[in-house]
């Protein structure tokens, strides 16, 4: 279940929040409207306001309306390292062989970084699963799966492969001469995936996020 450390973000959400971030840890100061108007090459200063806005209901800044320099990190300061933002890079199917492998980085999640299992951030990506057959397995159409990037993969985890230029989320076995990636479902639509021994999965799952969205949560911010 997405908590409240867990925060979406489009690509330009993303890039006004960073901002913010580099000129608090530079200067000590946030930004004021001018400037980041100036940041975002537009003349429009309800367009600012209007990123500021939906960083507030997100729950990762605050605002002093008083202040010309008034905007503040939630997590400031406590410890801003307490959260870390990460790239959804692609959707990863979870039936076989329906979704590509293509990064898109048009969508970030700022998670608590607890999260990470003290996994170092730059060894960790995030899938937004699509499917079914994983559904046995607790991942489910929606659900942001944290991956990691390694080839440490013991039997019976779940894990992230590329094959054939798509992107899958499956269970791993290994047999003599073969690996296997199996689905986690009962119905029998969903058949496993054999292939060669020496074959090198993308990553290990180490945590599902539930996808408990409204579906007007789902409805991403254009601006």
């Amino acid at each position: 279940m997405l908590n409240k450390n867990s925060k979406i973000l489009t690509s330009k959400q993303k890039r006004v929040f960073d901002y913010i971030c580099n000129c608090l840890e530079k200067n000590g100061n946030s930004p004021t409207i001018l400037e980041l108007a100036k940041f975002l090459s537009v003349s429009s200063l309800r367009t600012v306001t209007q990123y500021l806005e939906s960083l507030e209901r997100k729950g990762l800044i605050v605002r002093s309306h008083h202040q010309r320099r008034g905007i503040r990190l939630i997590s400031f300061d406590d410890n801003f390292l307490a959260t870390v933002t990460l790239p959804i890079v692609s959707s990863a199917g979870c039936d076989n062989m329906n979704v590509f492998a293509e990064q898109s980085f048009d969508e970030f999640v700022t998670i608590d970084r607890d999260f990470l299992k003290g996994i170092k951030p730059e060894n960790v990506v995030v899938f937004r699963a699509m499917g079914d057959s994983m559904e046995d397995g607790g991942i489910e159409t929606g659900d942001l799966v944290l991956t990691e990037i390694t080839n440490d993969i013991n039997s019976k985890d779940k894990v992230v492969a590329i094959v054939d230029g798509m992107t899958l989320i499956k269970q791993i076995s290994f047999s003599s001469n073969a690996t296997i990636l199996s689905p986690m479902s009962c119905d029998r639509q969903y058949r496993p995936i054999i292939m060669k021994k020496d074959f090198k999965v993308f990553g290990r799952v180490i945590e599902v996020i539930k996808n408990s969205f409204e579906k007007e949560e789902l409805t991403y911010e254009s601006f």
